[in-house]
């Protein structure tokens, strides 16, 4: 008999974590494992690409705290689970509570991302504490990441790390690098010769910065003519903000907006640097998607950056907390030759094809699910 898991995530909208899950989910042997999706609020964007055969339940909570969420949790679990896997604090508070923490089921819970000021406040942090000692196990996606909650006191005695992977068949270079101009022409934009296109690939939240990687384009269009800037992604508090932004740019003819991408992996071959200034990660899938496909990376020096880009000939990792830094990072990058830029991108994706294996990731998961049922 399989052993039979229910995902619980506040959303599965656009994003890294809830992109990862559903291929996790898709990916996994379903005669190992069997998958049902609780989602706290809408299903989102994510679900359809699940496997038809995985049920979702969006359970359309509201603002704040519901004790009917934990009602309907519980009748979920009714349908017979054997490991319940959350993602992030709100689904762990909303688990712990429906299982008698975690008494009636295990709880293999999961942190994505570096904890934000908010979450590092007194109350976020106590929750935390206590509501670890319910789970079973409690995972990160990044070592650095593991080594922030023990140092922040986060510990458990099975806190583990598991690396994010990437599907390096499907995130792959262009076969022939001519095919970027006829591909950018069905989308309806022109080629510029010898162009070179900057990406950020992200939710428009605070924390992915896109107002300061905007700001720092258009103090160096000037001296790099044939830059332009691709915005792709959907979503997030900041969006109608940077957008406005780039609307009334000097240089607006210059910068792109893609949207919600079901699959980025064409936008990402058209790239010959993905920016990635992000102040909050776990480890950046999108940098991972992009080193697959041969586009180097210059990052801010987040959690999880130098466990993928050991040096800079694998890309560039920096701190660049500001615009200001972030605009002068990206000049060094930007002054290279574009031979110099293809090198890093080169050696970039044989990186990620050795130490970030999508299957290792998988089977990583499949292991510590069966651990929670033992």
């Amino acid at each position: 008999m399989p052993i039979r898991i229910l995902e619980i995530v506040d959303t599965l909208e656009a994003g890294g974590m809830e992109h990862q899950l559903v291929h996790l989910i898709n990916r996994l042997d379903p005669t190992r494992f069997e998958f049902e999706v609780c989602c706290l609020r809408q299903a989102g964007v994510n679900a359809a690409k699940l496997d038809p055969r995985v049920k979702v339940h969006p359970l359309e909570k509201k603002e704040g705290f519901q004790t009917s969420v934990i009602r309907q949790i519980r009748q979920l679990l009714r349908r017979g689970f054997d490991v319940i896997h959350t993602h992030n604090l709100a689904p762990l508070i909303y688990a712990s509570a429906a299982t008698v923490g975690g008494i009636t089921h295990p709880i293999f819970h999961g942190e994505h991302a570096q904890l934000t000021p908010v979450e590092l406040g007194r109350k976020r942090l106590w929750q935390r504490r206590l509501l670890y000692r319910t789970c079973c196990a409690v995972h990160t996606v990044s070592e650095s990441q593991r080594q922030e909650l023990q140092r922040m006191g986060l510990a458990h005695a099975r806190l583990m790390a598991i690396c994010n992977g990437v599907n390096t068949q499907h995130f792959a270079p262009l076969d022939h690098p001519q095919e970027r101009a006829s591909r950018m022409a069905s989308w309806g934009i022109p080629s510029i010769p010898n162009g070179i296109h900057l990406g950020i690939v992200a939710r428009f939240g605070a924390f992915k910065r896109h107002l300061d990687l905007l700001r720092a384009f258009e103090s160096l269009a000037p001296h790099f003519p044939t830059a332009r800037l691709f915005m792709i992604g959907d979503g997030g508090p900041m969006k109608e903000t940077v957008l406005s932004q780039a609307k009334v740019s000097v240089f607006a003819d210059r910068i792109h907006w893609a949207g919600y991408q079901k699959d980025p992996a064409p936008w990402y071959q058209i790239l010959d640097l993905l920016v990635v200034p992000s102040l909050n990660e776990g480890l950046s899938n999108s940098t991972l998607e992009a080193m697959s496909s041969g586009v180097p990376v210059l990052s801010h020096d987040n959690c999880g950056a130098r466990e993928i880009i050991h040096s800079d000939a694998e890309g560039w990792v920096r701190d660049m907390p500001d615009g200001k830094r972030l605009t002068e990072e990206l000049k060094e990058v930007l002054q290279l030759s574009a031979e110099d830029r293809q090198k890093v991108g080169h050696h970039a994706r044989q990186v990620v094809s050795t130490r970030f294996s999508w299957s290792k990731m998988a089977e990583d998961y499949a292991e510590a699910f069966q651990a929670c049922v033992r």
